[in-house]
C-alpha cells in the first residue's frame, strides 16, 4: 500500500494528478479509518500505469474512463478502443494537413513580406501585411 506521495513517486507523477484519477473513480485508494489518509493499492498503480499508456495512443481521459468501465463489467473493451484509435488517428491526420497548410501560408507570408515595407497605423488600416492578405 501507498500513501499518495509515495505513489506519485513511484510512478513519477504529481500527487494532483493521482487525486484527479480518484476523483474520477478510475482508482478507488482504501481509506484509513484512524488517520483518513488514502492509500493505494498495486491494483490503483496497475491502473494509472495503464492509462498512461492509453494517453499515448491520444485518448481522452473520459475514453479511457469508459474503457475500464467495460472492462470491470467483463466486457471485451477492444472494439472500441479500436474506433477510439481510428478516429484519434483520423483526427490526427486532418491535423497535421492543417498544419501543412498553415506552414505553407506562413512560408509565403514571409517570402512576399521581406520586400514590403512597414507602414503607421491609420484610421482605415492597422496592418496591411494581414489587411491585404497574399499575393496569390
Amino acid at each position: 500500500m501507498y500513501t499518495v506521495k509515495q505513489a506519485s513517486k513511484k510512478l513519477g507523477i504529481s500527487a494532483e494528478t493521482i487525486r484527479y484519477y480518484t476523483r474520477l473513480g478510475i482508482i478507488e485508494p482504501r481509506r484509513d479509518s484512524v488517520n483518513g489518509y488514502r492509500y493505494y493499492s498495486e491494483r490503483d498503480i496497475y491502473l494509472i500505469e495503464f492509462v498512461r499508456k492509453a494517453k499515448e495512443y491520444g485518448l481522452t481521459i473520459h475514453e479511457i474512463h469508459e474503457i475500464l468501465k467495460r472492462s470491470h463489467q467483463g466486457e471485451s473493451p477492444c472494439p472500441i478502443v479500436k474506433e477510439m484509435v481510428k478516429k484519434r488517428h483520423q483526427e490526427t491526420r486532418e491535423k497535421i494537413q492543417e498544419l501543412l497548410n498553415l506552414e505553407k501560408r506562413l512560408a509565403l507570408a514571409l517570402t512576399q513580406w521581406e520586400s514590403t515595407e512597414d507602414h503607421t497605423p491609420t484610421e482605415d488600416m492597422i496592418c496591411p501585411l494581414i489587411e491585404k492578405g497574399l499575393a496569390s
